[in-house]
């Protein structure tokens, strides 16, 4: 069985690694693994550097990974991302034209940045067509501690993804009919902040990072409960994964704690769904679509079914939960990926591994030309 990379997500307070195997339609994991990071290192830097490398390098020896070469991805907070107007013009002529837009839209310096770019669609001023194009950076120093990170860890890196084309990788792979390339999705990545991703078919027209997500969610807890962050942390994934027959069934003390916590992260809630509308207004207006009717939630935060079913409320839409690993074989990795319970943390990873097939066609359009 062929093996794509190893996916690496490392996120704010877990590291997962997902390796994907077979073909595009018949694909199977060949293995899974995550780790969380703790507490005592998340500030310091170079401890929280190195604990990663460790474990990561610990397992991929001891476990079913197969080979070494990985792609990893940037973390939202390393991303910066401007939406820019340019007139029409050639892939060329607009890949030499993005370095100069770029310059003062972003807050570092763009000399020395990584910078990419989306060509998003068509828009109309006046009597002006331009394209809507989708800017990408990231400062030379984030890419190259990347970089290091995976060399220290054992790894090959082979490619450095940004963090929401990956999560859309995996969403991306059923649309394949001819009707899909008039569907409009909308993602919304829940971590530790929130990436809200809008395609039009497989082509993405627009992504925003919101600065509000689990992190913010859990220092609200924290601080209204009197609790550590990693104790709120904790706390609020305990309550999240808990059924409907769980919450009927508990006493009255615990009932109040769970109150407690929805009141804490409520109006934080509040400002995530009215960033969150912000956003399908400017698609609206942009591309003059219809309103979504559906958002598919993915990330750490995706687990809780009373984040989701509040946000749906105050947006007037559908929340689904994603499934990226619908339709692959994980049945053989037992209580690492359960589909009982919620997938939704791996879509990243799971993207990041898929981006092995992208490169085997780049490399194999290399060899023919």
């Amino acid at each position: 069985m062929r093996s794509l990379p190893i996916g690496l997500d490392i996120g704010t307070t877990a590291v997962r690694l997902l390796q994907v195997g077979g073909a595009e339609r018949d694909l199977r994991v060949v293995e899974a693994a995550q780790f969380a990071i703790p507490q005592e290192v998340k500030g310091d830097a170079r401890r929280r550097h190195e604990f990663i490398a460790d474990n990561v390098r610990r397992l991929t020896r001891k476990s079913r990974f197969r080979g070494r070469e990985a792609v990893m991805a940037l973390p939202p907070a390393s991303l910066a991302v401007r939406h820019v107007r340019l007139p029409k013009m050639s892939d060329e002529e607009l890949s030499a034209a993005v370095n100069w837009e770029a310059q003062n839209k972003f807050p570092f310096d763009t000399a020395t940045a990584i910078i990419q770019h989306l060509r998003a669609g068509e828009v109309h001023e006046g009597d002006q067509t331009l394209d809507e194009v989708i800017l990408l950076a990231a400062p030379r120093a984030e890419v190259d501690a990347q970089i290091q990170l995976a060399c220290e860890a054992g790894l090959d890196l082979v490619s450095l993804d940004a963090e929401p084309c990956a999560i859309f990788r995996g969403f991306a792979r059923f649309l394949h009919r001819r009707e899909d390339e008039d569907t409009t999705s909308v993602l919304a990545d829940v971590g530790a902040q929130t990436t809200v991703l809008i395609a039009h078919g497989r082509d993405i027209v627009f992504l925003k990072t919101i600065p509000i997500g689990g992190a913010v969610f859990n220092r609200a807890v924290a601080e209204n409960l009197d609790l550590a962050q990693a104790e709120a942390e904790a706390l609020r994934r305990r309550l999240g994964r808990r059924g409907r027959a769980a919450k009927a069934n508990e006493d009255p003390d615990a009932q109040h704690v769970a109150r407690t916590v929805a009141d804490a992260i409520r109006p934080h809630l509040e400002d995530l769904a009215d960033e969150i509308e912000l956003c399908l207004r400017y698609h609206a207006v942009t591309f003059h679509g219809p309103r979504p009717q559906a958002i598919t939630f993915s990330g750490g935060e995706s687990h809780n079914a009373d984040l989701l079913a509040a946000l749906a409320e105050r947006l007037g839409v559908e929340a689904r939960p994603s499934d990226p690993l619908r339709g692959v074989r994980i049945d053989h990795l037992g209580p690492t990926l359960d589909r009982r319970g919620a997938l939704g943390e791996w879509a990243t990873v799971f993207g990041l591994s898929l981006k092995g097939f992208y490169l085997a066609a780049q490399f194999a359009a290399g060899c023919a030309a």
